[in-house]
């Protein structure tokens, strides 16, 4: 494809719209989801106070923890923490996707309050959650409504669609 003399833009004398057209890729995020968030945000607390508390100019005792010890435990922690982590890849879902989400859904006796969960299905792509997977996810605890809440916020601003430069 060419541009114009100024470089600006395609040169509309030589653009092929419909390659074009078909080259324009739907956005796609990618959400990370911790099953252990609410441990971990204690334990870091915990250790990061243990480092705040230490004085390395105070003589310490043969049991009390060096910095550099305490440190490496939070590494540790965090690595755990990357090692649990789901990563949901999410794509803009289309108008129609997601009214045959909810057609589905209506064919399939549910509740209308839940057909958001087949909607919301629609756009995961790794990994492809069902319905009632994410029903689950999101009625299992606290944890579990922010994962969902993190997905649907997701989900959301996919359909906002990326802003137009002008």
């Amino acid at each position: 494809m060419s541009t114009t003399d100024d470089g600006l833009n395609l040169d509309p004398a030589t653009v092929d719209l419909d390659a074009w057209i078909d080259d324009v890729q739907r956005p796609e995020v990618t959400v990370e989801l911790y099953p252990r968030e609410v441990a971990f945000r204690e334990r870091l607390a915990e250790l990061e106070a243990q480092v705040d508390a230490i004085d390395d100019d105070a003589d310490r005792g043969l049991d009390d923890p060096s910095t550099a010890t305490i440190l490496a435990k939070i590494d540790e922690l965090r690595a755990e923490r990357a090692a649990s982590t789901l990563r949901v890849r999410l794509r803009q879902p289309l108008q129609e996707e997601f009214v045959d989400a909810a057609v589905r859904a209506k064919r399939a006796k549910v509740p209308e309050r839940d057909w958001v969960f087949w909607q919301i299905a629609t756009a995961c792509v790794e990994p492809a959650f069902t319905p009632e997977q994410l029903r689950r996810l999101s009625r299992r605890d606290r944890s579990g409504e922010a994962m969902w809440a993190q997905l649907v916020n997701a989900v959301q601003g996919l359909l906002k669609g990326l802003p137009v430069p002008s």
